[in-house]
């Protein structure tokens, strides 16, 4: 069993962008586990306070966690205040450590927003930390294997999708484990379900599948060993 770690900067950004390649291996009997650096507290709608409306996004981000037989984290940094800090990247490697984690999906390092770039700066150095033998901690290394770069809206600039796999099994489940989040049902700001439903039709059609995700990896991972 592999432990599938999905870090996004707010309540949902992990859920949507992740969430189909989680549940693909959710349904293989793979551990999933999402940690999400803030709860997204600050866009609040009509009907909620500040803090009612962080709540409600844990246990939105909790219930999608158990759809999948998962486990969600949410750390209390408040939204919009992320920002890097060793100290923080070495918080998230002990959760990566404590979970033995073995893949990482996360934010592409260019965003527009500020927390997302924190977000990717903060993931990246974790792996670094969790992985490193070296480097003494209360846990042993995560066995991190493959680290990958989620598709987000927001993260467009100069992301190239690389890695495509087919969730045409796992579509259903993600869909409704993801309407529990109040984003994608309710966001007058952006079309959330419609435009990553969309994106995973339009993927899939690239490896003739009906549903598919794609990832970004670093350029010096992009290497094909041919045979002749």
């Amino acid at each position: 069993m592999k432990t599938i770690m999905a870090v996004g900067a707010h309540t949902g950004d992990a859920q949507l962008t992740s969430g189909l390649l989680l549940a693909r291996h959710a349904q293989e009997g793979d551990r999933i586990v999402t940690l999400d650096l803030t709860a997204g507290e600050r866009g609040t709608p009509a009907g909620f306070t500040q803090e009612s409306f962080r709540q409600y996004n844990i246990e939105c981000a909790g219930q999608f966690a158990q759809m999948l037989g998962g486990k969600s984290i949410v750390l209390d940094i408040p939204d919009g205040e992320l920002t890097y800090s060793q100290e923080l990247a070495i918080r998230i490697s002990d959760i990566m450590r404590e979970y033995e984690v073995s893949t990482v999906l996360y934010h592409w390092k260019n965003s527009m927003h500020k927390d997302h770039i924190a977000a990717s700066q903060l993931t990246t150095d974790a792996i670094f930390f969790a992985s490193l033998g070296t480097f003494e901690r209360p846990l042993p290394p995560a066995p991190i294997r493959r680290f990958l770069y989620a598709e987000n809206w927001e993260d467009s600039e100069g992301f190239v999708p690389y890695a495509y796999f087919d969730v045409t099994q796992a579509f259903p489940l993600w869909k409704e484990a993801v309407r529990k989040l109040w984003l994608t049902e309710h966001s007058r700001d952006f079309r959330y379900l419609q435009y990553y439903e969309g994106l995973a039709r339009m993927r899939g059609a690239l490896i003739k599948k009906e549903y598919g995700t794609a990832f970004g990896i670093d350029e010096y991972a992009k290497r094909v060993v041919m045979e002749t």
